[in-house]
């Protein structure tokens, strides 16, 4: 087919093998498990809703069997990764033009797609490649300059904090703006993990509460006899005395039903 044949706007039944991911694409990662469920409705149902594809530059002006790859994927990326993994011959896809980085930038946006570092990361991307100040920039996406210019501080974290979030979807825009203030970058790699042993912290205190975790329930009864052994009821009333007694029996005769039912 020659590339002079696709038209903006215009939807394709296209070969897989025609299409390359875009370099200028701005998400970096796929979540696997995400993409797996993809794929499984891609061999289900095949890929519903078409990809957005523009002619790669250069391009030799005839793509065929024999001359593949002319055409980059703009939005989409996942679609097609899926695409591929279900063994697809075709994919639909509509012919776009313009800036193909804002429309890949902005479609993801949108779908909210892309992690904060990936957001921060295409939009400067974008701002270097198109020459665009923050207030341009802002317009087009549609964000007040402070809030860009506070998403764009992200990309001052150091190297290693990005890499780590890059695919995190756990860790919010807010908290890596927070961190990104910091003025130097051993405060904020300081910062980010406080953040992640803060995090790691209340995961491990919810999986303590978990009533069906094992070691939580051992650990509650074993602070439970440890308070029963340690009781002084010297000065309680016989009421109260009473009422305890029979809470003790109660849960007696519960532990040892547990017992007889379930065996040990």
């Amino acid at each position: 087919m020659a590339v002079g044949t696709y038209k903006k706007g215009k939807l394709y039944e296209l070969p897989i093998t025609y299409l390359n991911p875009d370099p200028d694409q701005p998400r970096k990662s796929l979540d696997p498990q995400a993409l797996e469920e993809l794929v499984a409705s891609v061999k289900t149902y095949g890929v519903i809703q078409p990809i957005l594809f523009r002619i790669a530059p250069g391009s030799s002006g005839v793509i065929s069997p024999d001359n593949p790859g002319g055409l980059l994927v703009v939005a989409g990326e996942r679609r097609f990764q899926a695409a591929l993994q279900a063994n697809l011959e075709t994919i639909p896809g509509i012919c776009v033009d313009g800036n193909s980085a804002e429309i890949a930038l902005v479609e993801n946006m949108l779908r909210q797609d892309l992690t904060p570092v990936e957001e921060a990361e295409g939009l400067q991307q974008l701002m270097t490649q198109q020459q665009y100040t923050q207030e341009q920039l802002g317009g087009i996406i549609g964000k007040a300059q402070n809030t860009l210019s506070e998403l764009l501080s992200i990309n001052k974290l150091p190297p290693e904090i990005r890499d780590a979030c890059r695919a995190d979807r756990t860790i919010s825009k807010s908290v890596l703006i927070t961190i990104a203030k910091k003025k130097q970058a051993r405060g904020m790699i300081t910062a980010y993990t406080a953040y992640k042993a803060k995090q790691q912290k209340g995961k491990t205190v919810r999986q303590k509460n978990d009533p069906n975790d094992p070691q939580a329930l051992c650990d509650l009864l074993d602070k439970a006899l440890t308070k029963i052994g340690a009781l002084d009821t010297a000065a309680w009333s016989e009421e109260n005395k009473t009422s305890f007694a029979a809470s003790l029996a109660s849960l007696k005769a519960g532990i040892e039903s547990y017992l007889l039912n379930r065996g040990t």
